[in-house]
């Protein structure tokens, strides 16, 4: 695994803000924001985008398989991790492969990363006595293990010029008049028509993954649209070639020749590609190379490159507005480059993360628009979703933006990076798009369907509403009382509470092999008879929904059909400031390392157990992990519990289906008063804000409080010196402070007075 480590000075504190921070992020008056710093944390340093070079000045695009005119400078985006080759074995690609292509790196991981040849984004920049151009490597651990063809053809005749480049990859390029090779060490310029070949400077970058090329006009003079093709692969130091990949790979050879391309060229990425299927179906992003390069037919992906557009400065772009993109982000995390796709999680580690974003055709730059989570499953990724019924009924038809994040692999559950990667993710989207900070919900099938569980229960204060389809409420299987498969310390159901404010929608399958249903049914109705609470035993909104007959993979087959998922969703309007809050800390959940701890949500932050030894927080005997609760009821809203009701429900859309539900009636009114209710339990510190909770400092203030620990109570607000401080009507010695009041809270049930001066 790698050691992730975060970046220096990218994560602002919990309640700060910066000049940096998107403005369409969630904000608070007061108090603790809701969810991860990282959520607000200003950009990384990213080498891999910056421009070292004064010749280029562009802002890179960051949305693959798009290109733009800016200025005099052209930019292609492509796509991230899609450099596997040639579909070699003519099977292509099922829904939860990596690649298409199939094609293994050599296995010196030091030199090559499994990932060297991975384009990132082309260049050109015209200028009156040269053209530069410039590749962007994803991975460059060694100057000399990528090599490059940029080959043109000028006059669009594929009966002129050349098939065959002088560094042969081992695929025709015909109609080929000049040529561009590239590796580290050295550069060359080829031109077929008069026969010569002209060395060229080239300076390699390697903290940028950066190839520059220099070509005076006195060697090339392109003028009006030159037809060109960009190959990338691997570089042979002893030929001076590409390295061709043979049926399996060793320490210097590349593997993945097969039936269908026994003898596969080294061609492993080309750039153009403009139609890649990704952004319509559930296929990864090399779909169309793979087939193009097992034919031996990388001009497929030939594109007119204007020159004169760029001598006149023109900007354009095929950015497109609305519908699925592929875009990428810098992550503040530094795991070093490449992937490991057998080294456990996370497989992805470069700066570079994809995400999968739909926007809606009703989005508006300036029109603050909802955001919708829609996480992935186990063995699938960021492109899961794309082109189906479900992101139309939870994105287009509610006009919401739909973001899948890849969370640096298939398999990592939505815990350490794999959290801190969505996060990062809606940062990303916050700079580029105008979100409504205060509509946000989360969605998932499977393994998406936990992060649902997880993160809408662990940051509840973030969502408005979630929808989990066949999500095992722990890590692998749950079947009470034993501990989920991955761990008790990943099952959602020891934080459950959280979700008082956040109504759930949870649709399971009857018949599913890989989610057996007595776990998301415990998840939901209880189960009693192991002491385990359900959405129903805390009375809180919920839907459970069972298709029947139907397995885990059913629903995805039909396109992930949920008809009631739209309404149910609905503007997903976030509760930040609830007159009731249930919050339980377990710090088993949390990796501080990473700034992810979750001991926070709407007014109340910093919950820390008194004791967080094994089954403390529990009844006795408890093997589970320590736990803090706290339940605060807030009489500054002059507003009660709602009343819970159950309910029952069928239909047949799009299968027949039973329901189990709760919802909420009419909030009713009570008396205001400055009065705070709090329950207690394993809890030896917490702060509430008391403004967020409609409360007043500078009166006086009732604190009831029951509690099984010894244990203190953070007020902030804006207290009048000299407050005095009584429990049970005696005055007690309490830390008064301008902007806080310190409760020392003993075991029992007990009142706490803050009298400010005269009262």
């Amino acid at each position: 695994m790698a050691q992730a480590s975060v970046m220096a000075g990218t994560v602002s504190p919990a309640a700060a803000t910066t000049s940096d921070e998107p403005s369409s992020l969630p904000t608070v008056e007061s108090g603790a924001r809701p969810g991860p710093d990282v959520l607000y944390a200003p950009p990384p340093d990213a080498p891999i985008l910056a421009n070292h070079d004064p010749r280029f000045d562009a802002e890179p695009l960051l949305v693959s398989g798009t290109d733009a005119y800016r200025d005099g400078e052209y930019l292609y985006q492509d796509f991230l991790y899609d450099d596997c080759g040639a579909n070699s074995d003519g099977a292509g690609a099922d829904s939860q492969s990596a690649c298409a292509g199939d094609v293994t790196y050599p296995t010196d991981d030091a030199s090559y990363g499994d990932n060297a040849a991975d384009l990132v984004e082309f260049r050109v920049a015209s200028e009156r006595k040269r053209v530069t151009y410039r590749l962007t490597f994803n991975t460059l651990l060694a100057k000399d293990s990528t090599i490059a063809a940029i080959a043109f053809d000028v006059d669009g005749d594929d009966a002129t010029g050349s098939a065959t480049l002088p560094r042969d990859p081992g695929a025709p390029f015909p109609g080929t008049d000049e040529v561009i090779t590239a590796w580290g060490t050295g550069a060359e310029h080829t031109s077929f028509a008069t026969g010569e070949t002209t060395s060229l400077d080239i300076r390699t970058d390697m903290s940028a993954n950066q190839l520059t090329i220099t070509v005076p006009r006195t060697v090339s003079d392109p003028s009006g649209t030159w037809e060109t093709t960009v190959a990338t692969g691997l570089y042979d130091t002893d030929s001076g070639g590409w390295l061709r990949p043979q049926p399996s790979s060793d320490n210097e050879t590349p593997g993945g020749a097969g039936p269908i391309d026994p003898a596969p060229s080294g061609v492993l990425n080309l750039a153009f590609r403009f139609n890649e299927p990704v952004l319509g179906k559930n296929t990864p992003p090399d779909t169309r190379q793979a087939a193009a390069i097992a034919a031996h037919e990388p001009t497929r992906f030939s594109h007119p490159i204007d020159f004169d557009a760029l001598d006149a400065g023109v900007r354009r772009d095929s950015v497109p507005e609305h519908g699925t993109t592929i875009r990428m982000f810098p992550s503040r995390l530094d795991l070093g480059e490449g992937r490991d796709l057998d080294g456990g999680f996370p497989q992805y580690h470069g700066q570079l993360q994809p995400y999968s974003l739909y926007v809606p055709e009703s989005y508006q730059p300036g029109e603050p628009t909802g955001l919708t989570l829609a996480l992935h499953s186990l063995g699938q990724r960021y492109w899961q979703y794309n082109g189906t019924t479900g992101v139309q009924q939870i994105g287009e038809a509610r006009d919401n933006i739909v973001a899948t994040s890849f969370s640096r692999g298939p398999d990592g559950w939505y815990q350490h990076e794999a959290e801190y990667d969505v996060f990062e993710m809606w940062n990303d989207i916050a700079r580029h798009f105008t979100l409504d900070p205060d509509k946000a919900a989360i969605s998932g099938y499977s393994m998406g369907g936990y992060a649902t569980y997880r993160l809408g229960t662990l940051y509840p204060d973030l969502f408005g509403t979630a929808f989990s389809t066949v999500g095992p409420p722990g890590e692998g299987i749950w079947l009470p009382p034993a501990a989920p498969t991955g761990g008790v310390e990943t099952l959602t159901n020891l934080w459950l509470e959280n979700a008082r404010n956040v109504p759930y929608l949870n649709v399971v399958a009857g018949e599913d092999q890989l989610v057996p249903i007595v776990g998301p049914r415990a998840q939901n109705l209880g189960a009693p008879e192991h002491g385990i609470r359900g959405f129903d035993q805390l009375g809180y909104r919920f839907r459970f929904v069972v298709y029947q007959p139907a397995d885990h993979f059913t629903l995805a087959a039909l396109g992930y059909d949920i008809p009631m998922a739209t309404d149910f969703l609905g503007e997903a309007r976030v509760d930040r400031n609830p007159h009731h809050v249930t919050f339980a800390r377990v710090p088993a959940s949390d990796d501080p390392p990473l700034g992810l701890v979750h001991d926070h949500a709407y007014w109340v932050s910093g919950l820390t157990p008194a004791d967080t030894a094994e089954g403390a927080g529990w009844n006795n005997g408890s093997d589970l992990p320590a736990k803090g609760v706290i339940d605060a009821f807030s009489h500054g809203f002059g507003r009660g519990d709602a009343p819970s009701t159950s309910g029952a429900d069928a239909g047949v859309e799009p299968l027949p289906y039973t329901e189990v539900n709760r919802s909420w009636g009419e909030h009713p009114d009570i008396p205001v008063a400055n009065r705070l209710e709090l329950e207690l339990s394993n809890v030896g510190s917490v702060e509430l804000d008391l403004a967020r909770a409609r409360l007043d400092a500078r009166e006086p203030l009732t604190v009831t409080t029951t509690a099984d620990s010894e244990g203190e109570v953070r007020l902030a607000g804006r207290f009048i010196p000299a407050t005095r401080v009584l429990r049970d009507g005696e005055p007690i010695d309490a830390d008064v402070r301008p902007r806080t009041a310190t409760l020392p809270i003993v075991p029992g049930s007990h009142t706490y007075t803050l009298l400010p001066p005269g009262r």
